[in-house]
């Protein structure tokens, strides 16, 4: 059997961070920045920004939950993306992917958020900890919602029996059963879908259903682009360093999704 690309090690290490069972936490974020750091070494080279991001645990009122934000600024990648929500869309995205609307660069960034939302564990009852939380905790399985919407996304990797109109359908009725049918989110839905492109042909790759690019490109090709302004209100300390790492990691994750490729990003 081969070794597990730098993408499914990637892929592998995101989906046990929502994992049922006992966990320690320390070495479920070993496995996810070593994975990121592999495949944005390949991708990205020296401009990778992926070591200002972690796998740590944000504390809500309805629960304790694990996944990517950064480092030191201690927020969410979701929520980063969420607030920039309607920022224009950047010149860099409209030079590598001219056909890309504002309207696909908003759905771009509302996907990736629920993706990056998905891919979190489950939240769980608060403890008294004294901010020291045990090394090692059980982890509630997904909700029904959650652990479909992850398994849509496997399934573009892993489902090669499954033809992309089937894989579209799926993803899309998992993302609005885990995000709830909002007018944005199924707008959202219907932005995108999975499609076989790039030169050579590559694999089902999640893509924009109009122009046909790829989320992950879209999103890569944002990289050096001005923190959005309404990043800024919500976050008046986040670097530019900090917002390419959101990028960086937000691609990445969306490609590790993808089929195996090509070397070259399509």
């Amino acid at each position: 059997m081969n070794p597990p690309s730098l993408r499914g090690r990637l892929r592998d290490a995101l989906l046990h961070v929502g994992g049922r069972g006992d966990v320690n936490e320390v070495d479920l974020g070993a496995a996810v920045t070593i994975a990121l750091r592999e495949l944005a070494s390949e991708v990205l080279g020296e401009r990778s920004r992926v070591e200002l991001v972690t796998v740590g645990a944000a504390h809500h009122p309805w629960g304790r939950s694990l996944g990517l934000r950064l480092a030191d600024y201690d927020v969410e990648l979701p929520d980063v993306l969420l607030s920039a929500d309607q920022s224009d869309l950047p010149p860099q995205v409209q030079e590598s992917c001219p056909t890309v609307s504002q309207e696909e660069w908003e759905a771009v960034l509302l996907v990736s958020k629920l993706v990056l939302t998905g891919l979190q564990s489950e939240p769980e009852p608060g403890r008294d900890d004294a901010g020291h939380p045990p090394r090692v905790t059980p982890r509630p399985p997904r909700s029904v919602a959650r652990e479909q919407f992850c398994q849509a996304l496997a399934a573009l990797s892993e489902r090669a029996d499954l033809r992309q109109d089937e894989l579209t359908g799926k993803l899309r009725t998992a993302l609005l059963n885990f995000a709830s049918e909002t007018p944005d989110n199924k707008d959202a839905a219907q932005r995108i879908a999975v499609r076989h492109t790039g030169k050579p042909r590559q694999g089902p790759r999640l893509c924009l259903s109009r122009s046909g690019s790829a989320l992950a490109k879209v999103v890569l090709s944002a990289d050096g682009c001005p923190v959005p302004s309404r990043v800024l209100e919500e976050f008046p300390d986040l670097t530019q360093d900090e917002w390419n790492a959101v990028l960086h990691v937000t691609g990445l994750t969306l490609m590790a999704f993808e089929a195996e490729p090509a070397h070259d990003m399509e």
